[in-house]
């Protein structure tokens, strides 16, 4: 519910501090993606919108093909957010984050930490001339047990109460400088700015509309620093022509995507394999039926295209629908093995083998083929000269 009145915010924060618990720490939902760490307090951890920030975060890195790890030992969210690991909680000042943040680096070991935090130490009037300080010595602390990991320190949003506001102005107008002594991968978000009063459910706590505005913020920052969401995802340009689609997983090399009875596979192929099989694993890349990107023809059934339906993937006639053309549509991204080949109608989703099945595949979704740990390597392929020229 939302509240309208701001007096006494200061002390319902100090309430949360005192009857929210940390959280359990819940299975990790792995996929294999760069790893990052959302670490902060309840606004971290979602709290009136469970996931907060890190939904449309998530969504946003996926549209861009990158692929994402969430990490941290406590999890909430929608079942929607693929991914709902996180380091929020609810409550927590500077030195209570302080007080865990080396065994949760060495933990998880992320690329990338995401830190909000002072709000409760603002609301608390926890020693506020201090604060900086404090946020000063959990930046080195999260640099010397993370010394590879790109570090995006944010100021706080704003809180509707004006005596609440002018501490967080003040402690804010600290952040920037304290960042720029810390070396080339400590950055400063202006979360501040990217929010207002009416962005909040409670006079502290964003709304939904608000959450997503931190979450825009959070990925212009990573858009701004390569690597720090990835390096791979960088768009790719599919050979024209007939080509063969190998397997790059190590171990599977010589197998290749092809169709039978309509549906797609993957194959053991050799010089000594049938004319059927050679022909059935070749395809015929060609201009996106979507208007966009490629699509992938086969050889021998000529106006059949590979396309994904209920996560299967198959061969179609093209009945100039759009759903089916939509389907039938690919775009290739970077990958450390080859090309990964997104759904142009569900970015973030990849062609994947397993079980010698060709299916599409959302790294950290609910499916029992997203998560596995051999995702990643399985989302690669490699574009090969055809079998059946």
């Amino acid at each position: 519910m939302v509240r309208r009145r701001t007096a006494g915010l200061a002390a319902a924060l100090l309430t949360l501090g005192v009857l929210v618990p940390a959280g359990v720490a819940t299975a990790a939902e792995s996929n294999g993606g760069t790893r990052v760490l959302a670490l902060g307090d309840s606004i971290t951890d979602g709290f009136n919108v469970p996931g907060g920030y890190r939904i449309n975060l998530w969504r946003s890195l996926a549209a861009a093909g990158h692929l994402v790890d969430f990490v941290g030992t406590q999890s909430n969210g929608p079942a929607d957010l693929p991914d709902h690991d996180h380091e929020g909680h609810p409550g927590w000042r500077i030195d209570q984050i302080d007080a865990i943040v080396t065994s949760v680096l060495r933990e998880s070991t992320p690329r990338t930490v995401l830190l909000h935090l002072g709000t409760n130490d603002i609301a608390q009037n926890h020693d506020l001339a201090g604060a900086p300080a404090r946020l000063s010595a959990l930046v080195d602390h999260i640099r010397a047990a993370a010394p590879n990991a790109e570090v995006f320190v944010s100021s706080v949003v704003p809180l509707s109460d004006p005596a609440l506001e002018s501490r967080a102005n003040a402690y804010n107008a600290t952040i920037p400088d304290m960042v720029r002594g810390k070396g080339s991968r400590v950055h400063y978000v202006d979360m501040h700015a990217a929010l207002t009063t009416a962005d909040l459910a409670d006079g502290v706590h964003p709304t939904r509309a608000g959450y997503d505005k931190m979450a825009a913020r959070w990925a212009s920052a990573l858009a701004a620093v390569p690597g720090s969401a990835g390096n791979d995802g960088a768009p790719v340009t599919l050979p024209s022509g007939l080509r063969s689609l190998r397997v790059t997983t190590p171990g599977f090399t010589d197998r290749y995507a092809r169709h039978q009875n309509s549906l797609g596979y993957t194959a053991h192929v050799d010089p000594g394999s049938s004319a059927v099989l050679k022909s059935d694993a070749t395809w015929r890349v060609v201009p996106g039926l979507a208007g966009d990107c490629h699509s992938l023809e086969s050889r021998n059934f000529p106006g059949y295209y590979l396309r994904h339906q209920d996560s299967r993937v198959k061969i179609s006639a093209d009945d100039g629908t759009a759903l089916m053309r939509a389907d039938a549509t690919w775009c290739g991204r970077s990958a450390p093995t080859g090309v990964r080949l997104s759904s142009w109608n569900f970015p973030g989703s990849y062609l994947r083998h397993i079980n010698s099945e060709l299916g599409l595949a959302t790294p950290g979704g609910s499916g029992a083929d997203d998560t596995a740990s051999s995702l990643v390597p399985d989302i690669a392929w490699s574009f090969d000269a055809p079998w059946a020229p």
